[in-house]
């Protein structure tokens, strides 16, 4: 896969917040506070590949497509050598693309928030989609890439919200069969393959948080021990924080307008949380 890096230099001609994406809504500033006057220079790394999806069209042509608001901006782009971080996973990973008023609004894919944690040396590519569980992946996305994975490269693996739909992806069933597929597989090209716990809901019965996908998170653990590989366990990490957080965590989570709220899918206040976390265990964040 070609990758680059990206040089962004953004000026602010009045008191104002910035946002920039690259591609399909992946962050790379989001929030910033700039004054009038003041200058933003930031370094980060973008992957030039496709992607191939089963249930939407391909978005990816080979070049960056730059978004700031915000501000004027200057960018300079250069392609890199650079190792790459690839996203498996559902529709709580991949690029979400709705852009309402507000992040509360909008609904955000943990994938798509690091590249803003990341800085210049780590390209992105995110292959997550709504909808897929561990055999959608072992059929149609991690075909694409393995053709493009090279020794240094992580791949993330994150499922089971869709799997748990399956009767023939139990826990420690078919799904954690397929997964110690998928990592079999990226093994096998120098790569290094980390596994993640789904993360949580935000349901309640009987005044406790659900305990759903504790099957897919305990089989994912239990396969990471058994095969050594590195665990990022996001199950933990979001039960652990919508507890802290008590009524406040739905301000985690997407409220489409006029809609109910949506206790699955994170908002963009959600989605750099869980970003940011990964980058934490990755070892990586800026």
């Amino acid at each position: 896969m070609k990758t680059c890096t990206i040089d962004l230099k953004i000026y602010a001609k009045n008191d104002t917040a910035v946002d920039a994406y690259e591609n399909h809504r992946r962050f790379l500033v989001s929030g910033l506070k700039l004054k009038a006057g003041e200058t933003f220079t930031g370094k980060f790394a973008a992957a030039l590949g496709e992607a191939d999806f089963q249930k939407q069209p391909c978005y990816r042509d080979g070049k960056v497509k730059l978004t700031v608001t915000g501000g004027e901006f200057e960018v300079k782009i250069e392609e890199a050598e650079l190792p790459v971080i690839y996203c498996l996973g559902d529709s709580t990973v991949c690029d979400q693309t709705y852009d309402g008023g507000g992040s509360m609004e909008r609904c955000c894919g943990w994938g798509q928030t690091l590249p803003m944690y990341l800085g210049g040396g780590i390209a992105v590519s995110n292959h997550a989609e709504q909808g897929t569980h561990t055999g959608d992946c072992l059929n149609c996305h991690l075909p694409s890439v393995l053709r493009q994975l090279k020794p240094g490269d992580k791949v993330l693996v994150q499922f089971g919200h869709n799997d748990q739909k399956q009767e023939c992806l139990r826990p420690f069933g078919g799904y954690k069969d397929n997964l110690r597929r998928i990592a079999a597989l990226v093994g096998e090209k120098g790569a290094e393959c980390v596994l993640c716990t789904p993360i949580n809901r935000l349901i309640y019965v009987d005044g406790e948080l659900n305990t759903y996908l504790d099957g897919y998170a305990a089989a994912v653990r239990e396969l990471a021990a058994e095969t050594g590989l590195r665990c990022i366990d996001l199950h933990a990490f979001t039960t652990r924080t919508f507890r802290e957080l008590g009524a406040g965590a739905e301000n985690l989570f997407y409220h489409p307008p006029g809609g109910p709220l949506d206790r699955t899918h994170p908002n963009d206040l959600g989605g750099k949380l869980i970003g940011a976390e990964v980058a934490r265990e990755l070892g990586v964040l800026m």
